[in-house]
């Protein structure tokens, strides 16, 4: 694992930043549906994350995405894949996660029909992976759900349910406490390749170095 908690805390401090200043286009309508936000929300990680350094490790970022006839179909519920790599002298792991997104703010109703929809969906990445999630976007800044939690609970508002603020969930994710080893990166078609696997639109993927 990376030894240092400061880096994992300052790289996660990082990304989270980059991903909640996609909420500024919720406050000026700019974004109205959940494919938009995850677009911008990922193109911000992209950009932040590319090129930064803190002691001695160095990040690298790309997102694919697919915009063919066929790039709505989610047949496993996944919105994006969420792929990280760390390679550094004491320490190598490539691993990954699923993730549905939903666009609402905490005192939204939120009806029996749509949770069971997204329940549905959560369900079934669950069936290809454990590390499965639920993003959940709001003015107030984006938090990760446990697809697990959502599947278990009865229909409710997903801000009812346990979560972790983005920074929080990265911290676990560039640490050794969350991730799907079969969900890896050693080459771009390997990418492409998990991203059609889950019927993704997108994928995220993060590469730790060092310099």
């Amino acid at each position: 694992m990376i030894r240092d908690y400061a880096i994992i805390r300052e790289s996660a401090a990082h990304l989270a930043a980059a991903a909640n200043a996609t909420t500024d286009a919720l406050v000026f309508a700019r974004v109205e549906q959940e494919p938009a936000f995850t677009d911008r929300m990922l193109g911000s990680i992209e950009q932040a994350m590319e090129g930064f350094e803190v002691k001695g490790v160095r990040w690298t970022a790309k997102t694919l995405t697919d915009r063919g006839r066929k790039s709505q179909e989610k047949t496993f519920g996944a919105d994006f894949v969420g792929v990280l790599t760390i390679n550094l002298q004491d320490y190598a792991v490539s691993k990954g996660f699923l993730a549905q997104a939903k666009l609402i703010e905490p005192d939204e109703p939120f009806s029996t029909r749509d949770f069971e929809r997204m329940r549905r969906q959560c369900d079934d990445m669950l069936t290809v992976s454990p590390d499965s999630y639920l993003f959940v976007y709001s003015l107030t800044g984006i938090t990760v759900v446990p697809a697990l939690a959502v599947v278990s609970a009865t229909p409710c508002n997903p801000h009812e349910l346990d979560s972790r603020k983005i920074s929080r969930f990265y911290e676990g994710h560039f640490s050794s406490f969350m991730g799907d080893r079969d969900i890896h990166a050693p080459t771009i078609r390997v990418l492409e390749e998990a991203r059609a696997r889950a019927h993704s639109r997108s994928l995220l993927y993060l590469r730790a170095g060092s310099v």
